[in-house]
């Protein structure tokens, strides 16, 4: 066998378990901008019905090609593993990757039924819905991050307005004690106004006090106007990651 004299043959190590990583990660980055642009679209309430009926099928697309990548790639992993062709740092990094694919999955699940809650719901939940609350850890014990969220469904060819009012519900020294949203988020009104079309976020920071042990979170919201409707829900107590 000749080569030319420009010629040069470069020779490198074969590592499956990198390639495999790439090609993980390459889809982790697509379904992390899928999840980046609904959370985008959030800031936008006025969206027409038409425009979320396109991306909740647009979700459901990619939800189900995501989730047969994410399959086809535990499955490589598993076959890598068992011919001992990896080695086990890179192991451990693709099954994370994977790990990350299969929780960016979820979001889309968890974004898929939002919008449907608001575009296809039941008979019986029309109008203003107390839709969820979530509760996540800061770097401070005692200091949580909340974000509740507020929905028109159905029923949303005008905007929604009025007023929420939030409280913490647990136990101080031996008895029940109840504190309103304001004395442990730093807020001068009782109640929270609220006004959108489709859904709204409303998010903060509270600190709860010393000894105090949360249960649940009531909420309550009152809206105006010629459908006034109020609407209660308590949410047990639990922090997110």
């Amino acid at each position: 066998m000749s080569t030319n004299a420009n010629e040069k043959l470069v020779v490198v190590p074969y590592r499956p378990g990198e390639t495999l990583k790439k090609r993980a990660l390459a889809w982790l980055a697509i379904i992390i901008s899928i999840t980046g642009g609904i959370a985008m679209g959030w800031y936008f309430s006025d969206l027409r019905k038409e425009k979320l009926g396109s991306k909740n099928q647009e979700l459901t697309r990619m939800l189900v090609i995501a989730e047969r990548r994410a399959t086809e790639l535990a499955q490589q992993v598993a076959n890598l593993e068992r011919g001992k062709a990896i080695d086990q740092a890179a192991s451990t990094d693709v099954l994370k990757t994977i790990r990350d694919l299969e929780s960016a999955n979820l979001q889309l699940r968890e974004d898929i039924a939002f919008y449907k809650t608001i575009m296809a719901p039941s008979d019986e939940d029309t109008g203003l819905q107390v839709q969820r609350m979530e509760i996540r850890p800061t770097r401070e014990n005692r200091r949580f991050q909340y974000k509740l969220v507020l929905t028109q469904v159905a029923d949303n060819k005008t905007y929604i307005q009025g007023v929420v009012a939030v409280n913490l519900i647990g136990v101080k020294g031996g008895e029940k004690e109840i504190l309103p949203l304001r004395d442990v988020d730093g807020a001068e009104e009782l109640g929270v106004k609220f006004r959108f079309r489709y859904f709204q976020d409303l998010t903060g920071e509270m600190e709860l006090p010393e000894g105090f042990v949360p249960e649940q979170i009531q909420v309550v919201a009152q809206s105006t106007g010629k459908k006034a409707t109020k609407i209660e829900r308590t949410f047990d107590w639990k922090v997110g990651e």
